[in-house]
């Protein structure tokens, strides 16, 4: 049989796919094993002597620049947390002062303190700390930077929340810089003299946003609230300055609370108070999706879900870490 250059070349393509196809078959059942996730982080790995936690439940540390921060990006994970025996504490480094429309600074900062002191009674938190600064005037000056490692240091937290540097008001950007800038300072004796250094850093994660300069957040832990938000409904509603005063004003929906009447029908009132809260948590159950899947092939993806950046500015989280944060 003669078989000319067309011939031989178009007979060699063939037996090609054929054994493409074959190969193919042979592994479409077997799916590649998932990646393992490595991290970078700033401060050096603890030796083996220090690289164990104090006795006690793990703490978490949720730095915020306002005193709603906290509650709304990362209280689903809070209140679950909190249900599993974490020691949970919640910090706003400005006194809110400017997050009203009607009552006079002064006034705002009084009541939104007590808001927040009723707001971490029922969501289990172990406090809700208010530092003080001054609402839309925060830099990240080295004065805040000694407070918020003195802090941190009197705390010893196993993993702190922060905002992005790349978040959409300036007290968010300010609150991630010092929290950043105190990362690696953390373990320094002599810097930050009022409290002990933290032998053991923290693992630092930043909240969810939705900027996508300089890039999108990366969702290296993600945590299902769906079964929580009732709880945090419970908490927001605590801060009835905000939730029911401010936003809506400041969103041109006061008609809504209007119609809510006295807020005795709790199941009206978490259904307003989630509709306005957990938009960010819905969008990042749909544009995480494939990340979830990948990460955690064995659970459906929820409806609502927390997620979390891990920082190169802290220690870098072992699995370990990554499983005690998800609850494997």
């Amino acid at each position: 049989m003669n078989i000319n250059r067309r011939s031989f070349l178009n007979l060699s393509t063939g037996v090609a796919a054929l054994a493409a196809t074959g190969t193919g078959l042979a592994n479409a059942a077997e799916k590649p094993a998932p990646k393992k996730r490595t991290f970078v982080g700033a401060c050096p790995p603890s030796s083996k002597e220090y690289n164990s936690r104090r006795p006690g439940p793990t703490r978490v540390m949720v730095i915020g620049a306002h005193p709603d921060d906290a509650d709304i990006v990362c209280g689903g994970t809070a209140v679950k947390l909190v249900s599993r025996g974490f020691d949970v504490r919640f910090v706003s480094i400005t006194d809110g002062r400017m997050g009203h429309h009607k009552l006079s600074p002064k006034e705002t900062a009084r009541v939104r303190r007590q808001e927040t002191l009723e707001a971490a009674r029922r969501m289990g938190l172990s406090g809700y700390d208010i530092y003080g600064y001054p609402d839309c005037g925060l830099y990240p000056t080295d004065k805040a930077r000694l407070l918020v490692a003195k802090k941190i240091r009197e705390y010893q937290p196993d993993f702190i929340f922060t905002h992005r540097t790349c978040d959409y008001h300036a007290d968010h950007r300010a609150t991630g810089q010092l929290v950043m800038d105190a990362g690696y300072l953390l373990g320094v004796p002599h810097w930050c003299d009022k409290a002990p250094a933290q032998r053991l850093r923290p693992v630092i994660l930043y909240m969810t946003d939705r900027f996508t300069y300089p890039r999108e957040l990366r969702p290296d832990v993600m945590i299902d609230v769906d079964p929580y938000l009732d709880k945090l409904a419970d908490g927001l509603d605590a801060q009835v300055s905000q939730f029911y005063e401010w936003l809506p004003w400041d969103r041109g929906r006061e008609d809504e609370v209007v119609a809510l009447g006295d807020r005795s029908d709790i199941k009206a009132r978490n259904a307003f108070l989630l509709k306005y809260t957990t938009g960010r948590k819905k969008r990042d159950a749909e544009r995480f999706a494939d990340a979830w899947r990948e990460q955690y092939p064995n659970r459906p993806v929820p409806k609502h879900i927390e997620a979390f950046e891990v920082s190169e500015y802290g220690r870098a989280p072992t699995e370990e870490d990554l499983k005690l944060l998800i609850g494997e």
